[in-house]
């Protein structure tokens, strides 16, 4: 018998597609999205039933869409960089 996957909940936040999303070994509850609606949001995941997670804060500021997202060891740093520019 295949394995079936069960929809549990959804995160609310985002006003367009979501294009990536990373997770750490470190901080298991601890979600980063990101977004076609040129942001990134972190989120903060919760074992609740009626609420999976929270967005603990939104990132704003891109002028186009964000494309690709990843989570980096400590010490909790958070890059951005445009490509073609240095």
């Amino acid at each position: 018998m295949a394995e079936q996957l069960i929809l549990k909940g959804t995160l609310e936040g985002h006003n367009g597609w979501v294009t990536s999303l990373a997770t750490s070994m470190e901080n298991p509850n601890m979600l980063l999205s990101a977004s076609r609606d040129k942001t990134l949001i972190i989120w903060n995941l919760t074992r609740d039933e009626t609420q999976y997670g929270y967005p603990k804060r939104s990132l704003h500021g891109h002028s186009h869409i964000v494309s690709d997202c990843v989570r980096s060891p400590p010490p909790h740093t958070i890059a951005f960089w445009r490509a073609g520019v240095i």
